[in-house]
């Protein structure tokens, strides 16, 4: 089902069962798989391909056991060209995504986030609200993103990767919830744990598993539970471009 508002750009292939809402607007060359639902107002850019039962735009939906607030006022989602979207991805409205960007099947992003370009987004990564990505960031799979992070660019999150944005679970109604912030072209291990407001330093790699409760300075390696600095990151591993 198409609504009659819709923008649809040339050379547009649309699979079965695909739904479009009302004044979406899609670029030229957008390929659409089958079952496909586009909410009201989403954009999408020239050449993204979309795969089976994508959902895109989907407005939020909170009950009374929230704590925080859903908007109802959330402007459109907005996907740049040249992106890839795999199987089964739940993209909200009122996020935005640079040009270039992969999602792998099932992964999840929720309202209010911005990601940049050329960056890829692994299967079953979960991103929470408030989220910030800069440009080709990596987010290996089943890795979780808590709400309000910032991610700067060229930074590595490998996989199971768990971040987290309430020091008193959920305990404080009045605390504000704070993710951890990772500078240019940090790398994380996978399966690390990171602490709410933790910051990660430039260049700084957190090894495999550990437990990060404190910030890490620029250029440093740390390691275990709880994380400590064990050296710093050797010349030829820096990244040469920042």
């Amino acid at each position: 089902m198409i609504d009659p508002s819709a923008y649809i750009g040339q050379k547009v292939v649309l699979g079965e069962g695909v739904q479009i809402g009302a004044g979406a607007r899609l670029g030229d060359g957008v390929e659409l798989k089958s079952g496909v639902v586009i909410y009201p107002d989403t954009e999408i850019g020239e050449g993204c391909t979309v795969y089976d039962h994508a959902v895109l735009g989907r407005p939020p939906q909170g009950t009374r056991a929230m704590t925080r607030r859903v908007r109802d006022d959330l402007p459109p989602l907005r996907i740049g060209g040249g992106c890839v979207i795999g199987a089964g991805v739940v993209i909200y409205r009122g996020t935005t995504v640079g040009q270039e960007n992969l999602f792998g099947d099932l992964a999840s992003v929720r309202e209010q986030c911005e990601i940049g370009a050329h960056c890829i987004i692994a299967r079953l990564v979960t991103i929470n609200y408030g989220t910030r990505l800069g440009n080709r960031v990596k987010v290996m799979d089943a890795t979780h993103l808590t709400g309000n992070m910032i991610i700067e660019d060229h930074v590595f999150i490998g996989p199971l990767v768990c971040t987290t944005n309430d020091n008193s679970m959920d305990r404080d109604p009045d605390e504000e919830y704070r993710g951890p912030v990772l500078r240019r072209g940090a790398s994380i291990g996978g399966s690390a744990s990171l602490l709410p407001g933790v910051e990660i330093g430039e260049q700084a790699i957190v090894g495999s598993g550990a437990l990060v409760s404190r910030n890490v300075p620029p250029d440093k390696v740390v390691v275990g539970s709880p994380a400590r600095v064990v050296r710093d990151v050797r010349p030829e591993w820096r990244h040469r471009e920042l």
